[in-house]
């Protein structure tokens, strides 16, 4: 299993950081922000599986591109793994023809190509040889995070989330997960707007990183870029307790 960072930012503003996308192997695309700009006709062509932890728009701006690029070459349906909130938010503000057309009825209504699949919390979606698990964790709508899972080692993501304790539960009785991606979206100094928006700041990734297995890796994403090198500095404090972890970037790739 391969984990390719197409985009990992909070937000835009620096250049080539693209909001959150990460394409597992060449086919499984997990979340669909700006990132996917980053890929090419022939590789967003091959993807077939969208996975979205939620619905904001930094995490799904560019589902609708995607589907518009390339659904109408498709031999089949591309397929949209979400919460029935997140799919009823789709049909409501996106694909309801006003703001975009509703990719799941066109060509016609019973060949459309685009699909939703309702996925549930810690009920695994099988899809090839890969397993993909949603986690419900704590943010201002609902939203998951996801546990992949291809045989080996096991990497995790936490989509946005805020202090939570199931997700941390799962990862520790599933063992072997080798990598987490969480974020840290703002400086401590501005704690009351992480925790207003059910984000995570560096004092509670932390708190909250003491609930984690010591052996499991841990990448931060979702720095808001204004506030990028505070959040920096701040993550690699000697201030901070021993726990080390590292920035992602795009472009990056894990193997597991």
């Amino acid at each position: 299993m391969k984990i390719r960072v197409l985009g990992c930012g909070g937000s835009i503003g620096i250049p080539g950081e693209g909001t959150t996308s990460f394409l597992l192997d060449d086919d499984i695309l997990i979340d669909a922000g700006t990132g996917v700009c980053n890929l090419t006709m022939a590789e967003l062509e091959k993807i077939e599986h969208v996975f979205i932890t939620h619905t904001h728009l930094d995490h799904i701006c560019a589902l609708p591109f995607l589907v518009d690029t390339v659904g109408v070459f498709r031999p089949r349906p591309l397929t949209v793994y979400a919460s029935s909130a997140s799919i009823q938010a789709f049909k409501n503000h996106i694909f309801n023809n006003f703001i975009w057309p509703d990719f799941t009825r066109i060509p016609a209504p019973d060949k459309g190509v685009m699909r939703y699949q309702e996925i549930h919390t810690e009920q695994s979606v099988t899809v090839g040889d890969r397993t993909v698990l949603p986690v419900e964790v704590e943010h201002t709508v609902h939203a998951f995070g996801f546990v992949a899972d291809s045989g080996g080692q096991r990497w995790a993501f936490s989509g946005d989330t805020h202090r939570t304790d199931r997700f941390y539960e799962i990862l520790n009785q599933m063992g072997n997960v080798s990598r987490l991606f969480i974020e840290a979206a703002f400086p401590d100094k501005e704690e009351w707007i992480a925790d207003l928006s059910k984000h995570l700041c560096p004092s509670l990734l932390f708190s909250e990183l003491e609930k984690l297995d010591p052996l499991c890796e841990v990448w931060i994403s979702h720095l808001k870029p204004r506030e990028y090198n505070a959040i920096r500095e701040q993550l690699v404090s000697p201030a901070m307790p021993s726990r080390k972890v590292d920035l992602l970037a795009a472009d990056m790739v894990f193997h597991f």
